[in-house]
Order: C-alpha cells, then structure tokens, then sequence
C-alpha cells in the first residue's frame, strides 16, 4: 500500500495561506466599506465615524495605510462595525396636510405637528381624519402616515456619517407608505411593528396598514420586505402582499392587483370638483386615488376611497398635479398603483347657469338668461350660439357686471346653447361652464285661413317655409282624449274622405327637423256632411211613388 507523500498538505497549507494573507483585505459581513474621495484623510474618516479615536490607529493597520493623511481617491477603507459610532437619532416632520397632534414620551400633552418638528424616541404621532403627514430618517427614509393613523417612535440610531440608521416604529392603527433608502452597510435596518406583525425591509418601498381588530396587511411595491407573524417568517418579494391576524397564521402571500389603465385621463382639468372614469380592474372590490403635488406624493392633498370606477377629485387651485390609483382586493390589499400628471385650470369658477333651464321649451324667444354669482368675480362673459361647438356665435357679450343678460333680438324657432365664464379681480377669465342648451318652439299652426274642401273632402292650412312636417289630429270630442286619426304628415293638408259624417274636432302642430314637436293649434270644428244620394237611386224613388199614386 503506497501513502501519500508528505510534501503534498504542506504544499497545499503555504499555498492558501500566501492567497489569504498577500491578497487586500476584504469586507466582510460586519465591515463598513467607505470609498475615499478627493481630500479625504484617516484622521477626519476616523473623527467622524469611529466611536474611539483610540481605534484609530488600528484602523490604520487593518487597511495597511502607508500615509493616513494622503488617501488616493476611490480606494476603498474598511471599518468594522463593531468600532463604529453609534448616536441617537431624530425624525423630522417634512410635510403635514390636515391636522395631526405628538405627544411626547412622559406627557400626556398634545402639540399640533408643524413642518420641521423633530420626533425622538417614544414619541407619538397622531393624524385627524382626511389629515396625512411624512416624516424623514437619519438615512434618508420617508414614511408617509396616512389619515386616522396613529404611530409610536420606537429606536432611532445613526452610525456616524456612515448613513447607516436604524429604525424602529410601532403602528398602532392606520396604514404608512414606506419608501426606506437602500443599506449602506451592516448596520442599516427599518423595521415597522403592528399588533400582529414586524415588517423589516432594508431598502424598499412597501405599504403596511393596521385595523382595529389587529389584522395587519402589507403590500410590497419594490425590493424585498421580510415578514414575521404569529412565528411564522415570509420573505415578500415586490409584487406581493400578505394578511396577519392576532390569534391565527396570516394567509399565504399573494400577488397584488395589477396598475389600472389611466391612459386616457385628461391632462387639462378646468372643473371642479372633476370626474375620474378608468376601466375596471379584475378582483378589484374597491379603488384608491391620492392627489399630491409632486410625483414622489411626499404628501397627500388627498386620499379617498370608491366602490365603483367613478371617482371624484376635489376642487383644487389652479397648478400641477399628480394623481395615483390603485386597486383593492376582496381582503383589503391594496395593488400597485399608476400615476398620472394632470394641470388644474379650474379658477376663477364659472357661474352656475340658472334661466333658461336645461332643456327648457322657451315660450319668450327674447329670453332673459340668469346665472349664479361666484365669490371674488369682477365680470361675466357670456355666449350664445345654435351648435354646442359654438363655432359661430349668436351672442357674445364680455363685462357684464351682473348675473343676467336680456337678449336683444327675437329668436327663431330652434335649438340653442349658452354659456358663461368669469373673470376675477385681476381680469382672468376662467374657464367657461358646460353648454346648456334651450329651445324656441314654432309657433302654434295658423288656421285662421284653414278651410275643408266639400267637394275634395281635403282639409288644408297655412304651412311654414321651412322643411317642417306636421302632426294632425282629428278626434270626436274637443280634449282629444281618443283621437281617430293621429298621423305625421309632410305637407300641410289631409284627406278627410273616410270618415262617417258627424261633427269632428282638428288639431295641428308642427314638427321641427329636429324632431320636437311644438304646441298644437287651437282645435278647429268641422262638419263631414252624408254625401248626396246618386242619381238612380232617386230616379227609382221617383218612380216607385209615381206608381203608388196610379195605384
């Protein structure tokens, strides 16, 4: 049996010994690795960062630094984590909209939250109803706390100027919109507590919601987030969401409802408050729009909630906006949102046309239109024209100083609309109302000069020089209550030939291209006389009384 010569192991042993030991040192698990920059030196890294300058000098070994006080931009200094700085941190409120009050730890007192207020550990924040603040971390985090939410400030530490923090906060109830800054390092850690979960993330963006009976739901948009509840751990990947409960396991992850198509939302808005139309979303149950005034939502103008796919936004001042919507999910998930960019050019309101009503029927076709008075108008602009479009004008009358104008002209039978603008004190002149539209009917049928043909038995009357048809009535009894005939005719007459004799009562009223029919005439009477007896029929009437006399 032959063995192994010895030589072999020891060859092998220099040999990782030389790799490990000649090689630079790497960064391991617990180092922080800072990239040096121009006009860096140890000393000034060290001051900033180490907890001990007692560890400075070490430092200098461990990196194996010729010169500490001449560092060659982009090399990289290795610190391990365990010599580094460690200070207590702040939160800072940098948007606030609505009411929200902090009660500091060790006080019962509430203080109104304000921008720039700062946070420490313990404290506690709480937002009013259709009320929202953000706040920010040491490394740059942001938590958005929406409406009726309530959250304690648990730990906060920072490392030095390494941007290493780590974040503790306690959700009690409501829900947070959580964009957390990826990790510089070891010691970067942002961890949400609800009663019946810990969501811990080091760099994502997530949301993570509470409710009343301590169900928590967390909904990963980007990065990882890694979930504990009930001893149970999920890894959620960007995509999905999961439910936890107080006293069962949470259900099994699940993918999120995807992004609505908003399209073909407009990017002008000029009313308000506006409508929102999208297309369903398959599973969804209910929708979410927020409103903010830049694309990151660092804070919400608003957040509101709809069962069906109209939605409503508010009435906003004139600027740039930003909207989000996203889905919700039979277990109250919500999906991965959409954002849309949209300009409000709503103000100064216009006036609320009054008279004549929508669709009113105008016996006066000289009208005099009346409108609502906004607050803060100096004028009115109002137009009138026969097509919605109002490409060519009827009216068009700017500066008036009061909500009603008498039109100074007759009116021909027709459709028309109207519209109204405002102009405030600096002379703006908003946008103008939706068209709103009036009708003057034709006149009833002139049967002054109508008369009945005996001999034709064809009724005729005055007709209008336009391309209008008629309806003709003709009934037994004045009200019409059953008429006999009931026709739509295209030239001003009708044939009577037909009817029994008797005595009969006619209406007419005509009918516009349009297809409106205006008011009937006043009923006219005729009389259908029994037609004369024919000639045989009395020459053999002669004859037989002829023949009883002779008789």
């Amino acid at each position: 049996m032959k063995t192994a010569p010895v030589t072999a192991p020891i060859l092998l042993f220099f040999l990782l010994f030389a790799f490990f030991c000649v090689q630079p040192p790497l960064a391991i698990s617990q180092d922080w690795v800072y990239t040096v920059q121009q006009g860096d030196n140890l000393w000034r890294i060290g001051k900033e960062n180490l907890k001990s300058m007692r560890y400075w000098r070490k430092l200098v070994d461990l990196n194996r630094i010729e010169d500490p006080f001449y560092l060659q931009p982009g090399s990289t200094i290795h610190i391990p984590f365990d010599w580094l700085k460690k200070e207590v941190s702040v939160a800072r409120l940098i948007a606030v909209s609505g009411e929200a009050f902090v009660t500091r730890n060790n006080s019962d007192a509430q203080i109104k939250a304000f921008v720039n207020m700062f946070l420490w550990c313990h404290d506690r924040i709480q937002t009013a109803s259709e009320s929202n603040v953000t706040l920010k971390f040491a490394d740059g985090s942001e938590v958005l706390v929406q409406a009726e939410s309530e959250v304690i400030i648990g730990k906060l530490m920072r490392y030095g100027t390494t941007g290493m923090a780590e974040t503790n906060l306690l959700l009690e109830s409501g829900r947070t919109h959580n964009k957390v800054i990826p990790a510089s390092g070891p010691g970067s850690r942002f961890e949400i507590k609800t009663p019946s979960a810990i969501a811990a993330v080091r760099g994502t963006e997530y949301r993570i919601g509470t409710d009343r009976d301590g169900s928590s739901r967390v909904e990963v948009l980007t990065g990882v987030v890694q979930f504990d509840s009930s001893g149970k751990r999920d890894r959620l990947e960007s995509g999905y969401g999961l439910v936890s409960f107080l006293d069962k396991k949470p259900l099994p992850p699940v993918k999120l409802l995807p992004p609505p198509d908003i399209s073909k939302l407009p990017k002008n808005i000029v009313r308000v408050p506006f409508p929102i139309k999208i297309q369903p979303i398959p599973g969804a149950k209910n929708y979410r729009l927020q409103i903010g005034v830049d694309k990151n939502f660092s804070s919400l103008l608003f957040d509101k909630t709809f069962s069906g796919t109209h939605l409503w936004g508010p009435s906003l001042s004139n600027g740039i906006y930003f909207l989000r919507i996203n889905g919700i999910d039979k277990n109250g998930l919500e999906g991965l949102y959409a954002v849309h960019q949209f300009s409000m050019a709503a103000h100064p309101v216009p006036p609320v046309p009054i008279s004549p009503a929508i669709d009113a029927v105008v016996e006066n076709c000289q009208p005099t239109f009346l409108w609502s008075q906004p607050t803060g108008i100096e004028h009115y602009h109002f137009q009138l024209a026969d097509n919605n479009e109002f490409t060519v004008l009827l009216a068009d009358e700017i500066n008036l100083n009061r909500p009603q104008y008498l039109l100074q002209k007759q009116l021909l039978p027709g459709l028309y609309h109207w519209r109204l603008a405002s102009a405030d004190l600096s002379a703006k002149e908003g946008p103008y109302s939706d068209p709103q539209q009036f009708r003057c009917p034709p006149s009833r049928p002139d049967m002054s000069n109508a008369k009945l043909d005996k001999e034709e038995m064809v009724y005729r009357w005055r007709g209008l020089r336009t391309e209008a048809r008629y309806r003709f009535q003709v009934s037994r009894d004045k009200a019409f209550t059953n008429p006999c005939i009931d026709q739509e005719l295209a030239e001003p007459q009708f044939d009577l030939q037909g009817l029994t004799p008797g005595t009969y009562y006619i209406q007419v009223a005509t009918i516009t291209p349009d297809g409106f029919t205006g008011p009937y005439s006043l009923p006219q009477r005729v009389t259908v006389e029994p037609p004369p007896p024919h000639p045989l029929v009395v020459a053999g009437s002669v004859l037989l009384m002829i023949a009883i006399i002779l008789l």
